[in-house]
């Protein structure tokens, strides 16, 4: 946690971790990043430590907690921290353990020593001075370093030798330090302050409904509310809502995190903040994950392993490459930033980083503040965001996304593929890795043959209990294998980008960790996919982990085009219902611009498909030669569209496909030659959910015709049917919520594509009868329906787009 000024109160809270030097910090710190702690060995190291202790002396005492305040230079300090271990001398004395791990045979440099003793030393003055630990009158106070060896366990302790007077000395030293710090940064405020107070709104009318999305932010802000805004696409949610929250968070020194599902939304929301910038009074960051940051592809990011690690804090403080970047761009962009670090051989990723705790505004994807394995240390368990506001886009996407962060698998496939890869290698280091590949793949064989249904079926899956023990108990091994191959790699110098091992090995402890979490929302279950078995972890209910940074915060402002029913999204996101707010917006644009149809002569339910599909593809071809434009059919299932595609032969069409295997290069030359097809003579076919369905602007009259087949429920799997059980228990809605919800909101989403300014107008068409019944047609928007009920909206897709384009027509655009 950074230190938390309260100018008000003249009060100052701040961790022990804050009173070290910046530079011994992050001369380890960058190492953290990637390092050995990174990745969670350090953690289950210091555990298996303390445990023995506890064990072996009754005076020990683990993680204790520390707190003391006093008075500085009119300032109210109050200093907190937790020191890894405490135990009771033969002598009566006291010794303070600071825990640390490191490499086999290694030698802490010079610089992580000095940041290790200090930390120590700090501790044991911090002791020394709270009340709060009860250690008996004057207590001999005494600190250690604990070393130990990453893969042996052995044990190093070097005594620490300890001055407090000088330690409170230095105390002071860095308080002055920061507190002038904070005074420099108070006359930045205070320059963003004034500038909130001349931020304008950066069009010259509001559309319909934006002027009320600008006061209900404005009052969840004032009020530390959240609120949920579910408004029709192309109304202009974004730049509505980041307007008032970016003016409120200027004036009140506050953050924004903008979270994003998809690239394109970045974007967007990147020319919003350079829109309401006109005056460079803040500066935003776009950040990009961390792969497409790399600038030579290593897989750890460590000084030893990487020439932009290296040194990395001398060469970022000599190249002062951090503050040209802030001086020079208002909006920090990934690729300016990268070229920047390159040019001064320090990791762009880092300096993104390190520029996202200096900025304003941070537009990012969800992970950097949700997924508990990349994000951000803004976001960590301990980190205060009470001067955080997240602005969520689309954040109907974070249902799924949240389950999907506590949701692992353990695949005999990937078991077997990487322990026969492992055993081409000739050192020994390969031949036990090959073994203990080859026991995760008999574990995971075993369990779910034992388990096998009558019939013996290649694709079935169930829930069962989990050998968790015999998990537990390959923990130890790999985390041994895993060191002695990344010291055989570094030594040798073979370490690669994409490395099938190290994948395995975190799989298996994201298995673990979700084995640790699970609860009652929770179901864990065996899995057959041909000759792969696996263990899945499914994750309900995301609430209390989503929820655990969400209320956190200041604020969160949730959009979308489709948050029904509310009570749904609020609850499975982890919304405080005392703080939250819903705001429903009706579709701002003229209603005679579009036109809405069901063909009730279609079935596309899974046993009617086969018996449908040729005449959805003749259905589908009449209706785009009859539009005067481009148009955008969509599937639940890439299946299901080659399967009507092969029965779809429009005369006055090109057909474009969507391919499961295109990458960003073949979406974008799809988009590209839908934009530039002035004749309109595109016919698009995609799936609900995809790309192409959400989070595409579709600008002016480059579409014309939205088709989507079907409701586009979930396939009937385990997962869903776990998810109706539980979402039946506790809300008694149990279909509807895991798959009418979820369908219906890729239904309107991809309708939501077609009108998005007050000129566009616009056919949409849904195939198939359902459309009609409860409960799906519950989930239509309200404007969609007439007056006269939704029976009205039935008919011939084919003749009512030709009516409707026809400018005589009785249903022509007035």
């Amino acid at each position: 946690m950074a230190p938390r000024f309260d100018s008000n109160q003249r009060t100052l809270e701040l961790a022990v971790a804050d009173l070290l030097d910046a530079q011994l910090m992050r001369s380890l710190g960058f190492a953290n990043r990637g390092g050995y702690e990174r990745m969670w060995l350090g953690q289950a190291i210091h555990s298996r430590y303390q445990e023995q202790a506890l064990g072996d002396d009754p005076t020990y005492r683990r993680e204790v907690t520390l707190r003391h305040s006093f008075e500085h230079q009119g300032w109210k300090v109050t200093i907190h921290g937790r020191l890894d271990g405490l135990r009771k001398q033969s002598d009566g004395g006291w010794i303070v353990e600071e825990i640390k791990s490191v490499r086999r045979g290694a030698q802490l440099a010079p610089t992580v020593r000095e940041m290790y003793e200090k930390q120590a030393s700090l501790y044991v003055w911090l002791l020394s001075e709270t009340e709060t630990v009860d250690l008996g009158p004057s207590p001999d106070l005494r600190a250690e370093l604990i070393l130990i060896e990453i893969g042996s366990d052995a044990i190093k302790r070097q005594p620490v030798e300890v001055h407090l007077r000088a330690v409170a000395a230095g105390v002071r030293r860095r308080l002055n330090t920061l507190l002038r710090g904070y005074e420099a940064q108070q006359e930045a405020r205070s320059g963003r302050q004034d500038a909130a107070g001349r931020l304008q709104f950066p069009y010259g009318l509001l559309r319909h409904g934006q002027e009320e999305i600008i006061d209900e932010v404005s009052r969840a802000l004032e009020t530390r509310e959240h609120l949920l805004i579910e408004a029709p696409t192309g109304i202009g949610k974004t730049v509505a809502c980041l307007y008032p929250a970016m003016r409120y968070a200027l004036a009140n020194d506050k953050r924004i995190f903008v979270l994003t599902a998809k690239n394109l939304q970045q974007e967007m929301a990147v020319e919003v903040l350079k829109l309401l910038n006109q005056e460079d009074a803040f500066r935003s960051l776009r950040l990009r994950n961390k792969a497409r940051m790399c600038a030579n592809d290593q897989v750890l990011c460590h000084e030893e392993y990487c020439n932009y690690a290296r040194d990395y804090y001398l060469k970022l403080q000599q190249s002062g490459v951090i503050r040209q970047l802030l001086e020079v761009y208002p909006t920090l962009l990934p690729d300016d930033i990268f070229a920047a670090a390159q040019r001064n051989q320090v990791c762009p990723f880092e300096v993104s980083l390190e520029l996202s705790g200096k900025t304003q505004a941070v537009v990012c994807d969800y992970n950097y503040a949700f997924d508990p394995y990349v994000g951000l240390t803004d976001f960590g368990a301990d980190a205060d965001l009470g001067n955080t506001i997240l602005v969520v886009d689309e954040i109907h996407n974070l249902v799924d996304r949240g389950r999907g962060y506590y949701s692992p698998t353990l695949s005999s496939e990937q078991a077997r593929a990487t322990g026969e890869m492992m055993a081409l290698g000739g050192a020994p280091v390969y031949g036990d890795l090959a073994g203990l590949c080859f026991v995760l793949e008999a574990l995971l064989q075993e369990t779910v043959s034992d388990h096998q249904p009558p019939g013996d079926p290649n694709e079935w899956a169930m829930e069962a209990a989990l050998p968790e023990d015999e998990l537990w108990r390959l923990r130890p091994k790999l985390d041994q294998a895993f060191i002695d191959y990344l010291e055989y790699r570094r030594e040798t110098r073979t370490l690669t980008a994409d490395d099938q091992f190290v994948d395995l090995y975190f799989g298996v402890l994201k298995f673990l960790n979700a084995l640790v979490v699970s609860d009652h929302a929770f179901s864990h279950y065996l899995e057959r996919q041909g000759d792969d078995h696996r263990f899945r972890i499914l994750c309900k209910d995301p609430s209390r982990f989503l929820g655990g940074v969400i209320n956190r915060c200041h604020s969160v402002l949730g959009l979308s085009a489709t948050l029904s029913p509310h009570e749904f999204y609020r609850d499975l996101l982890g919304f405080d219902t005392d703080r939250t707010a819903p705001l429903q917006l009706a579709d701002a644009f003229p209603a005679e611009n579009r036109q809405v149809v069901i063909d009730a002569t279609i079935e596309t339910t899974w046993k009617q498909r086969p018996v449908f599909t040729p005449r959805i593809g003749e259905r589908l071809a009449e209706f785009a030669d009859a539009v005067p434009g481009n148009c955008l059919a969509l599937f639940p299932s890439y299946r299901f569209l080659a399967d009507v595609s092969a029965h779809l032969h429009p005369s006055k069409k090109r057909v474009l496909v969507q391919n499961p295997g295109d990458g960003a290069q073949q979406r974008q030359d799809i988009l590209d030659t839908l934009r530039g097809a002035i004749f309109g003579d595109v016919l698009l076919l995609a799936v609900a959910g995809g790309v192409f369905a959400e989070g595409v602007d579709y600008p002016g009259d480059v579409l014309k015709a939205v088709a989507v087949v079907g409701p586009c429920l979930p396939a009937v799997t385990l997962e869903q049917q776990l998810l109706q059980t539980y979402y039946e228990e506790r809300f008694e809605r149990g279909f509807e919520y895991a798959f009418v919800v979820p369908g219906m909101t890729r239904v309107v989403q991809a309708a939501g594509r077609l009108i998005r300014s007050p000129d566009d107008t616009g056919i949409i068409v849904l195939l198939d009868k359902r459309f009609l019944r409860r409960p799906y047609r519950e989930h239509l928007p309200a404007d969609w329906i007439p007056d006269g009920g939704v029976r009205q909206l039935a008919g011939d897709p084919s003749e009512v787009a030709r009516l409707f384009f026809d400018p005589a027509g009785p249903l022509g655009p007035r």
